[in-house]
């Protein structure tokens, strides 16, 4: 009988699997990685909280189920993120959060890219969060629902750049693109 802890990770030993230290590292990479995750797993929670604002037996207003609908758009985005990530830590690994110069001249704005895609998904979080502050005041919330669809198609269009970059840095291309269709 097989031992069901036999796939865990032992001390001084390796599993089968990849953990994300392996995958990502420790250092920019990883924190750019954690930082995208972390704004979509709060702007899913900020959409399941506008999911459960109306009264029971009716359903989330139009303009509340594009907001809601945001995560599946957003959730297109992890992959590419993984993938990206991945492909950093496997060419040019950081332990801290410096940038070296031969990596910087080979990979851009990359780092900058990276950040900012995450931001514009906080500013997505941010323009969520109005728009329940909105449906409890009663107020229409179509401002905040462009402002989301806008931040998170900013996000994956800062994503494509820095496809762009890897493309430029060493021929890395994503199976899918940001936006979850297949590359070409």
């Amino acid at each position: 009988m097989k031992n069901i802890f036999s796939g865990l990770r032992k001390p001084g030993g390796s599993s089968s699997r990849k953990g994300p230290d392996q995958q990502f590292g420790t250092g920019l990479w990883r924190h750019n990685r954690d930082r995208f995750i972390r704004a979509v797993d709060r702007y899913y929670t900020t959409c399941v909280a506008i999911h459960e604002l109306p009264a029971e037996g009716q359903s989330p207003s139009a303009d509340a189920n594009m907001i809601i609908d945001g995560t599946q758009h957003l959730n297109d985005l992890v992959p590419a993120v993984d993938e990206i990530t991945a492909w950093l830590h496997t060419h040019h690994p950081l332990s801290g959060q410096v940038v070296p110069g031969h990596t910087r001249h080979a990979i851009g704005d990359t780092p900058e890219l990276l950040t900012r895609a995450s931001s514009k998904v906080a500013e997505a979080v941010l323009a969520a969060s109005m728009a329940r502050t909105e449906i409890i005041a009663g107020r229409p919330i179509s401002p905040s629902v462009k402002a989301t669809e806008r931040f998170i198609s900013d996000a994956a269009q800062l994503l494509d750049r820095v496809q762009g970059n890897l493309v430029r840095a060493g021929g890395a291309h994503l199976s899918n693109g940001p936006d979850g269709a297949p590359e070409s």
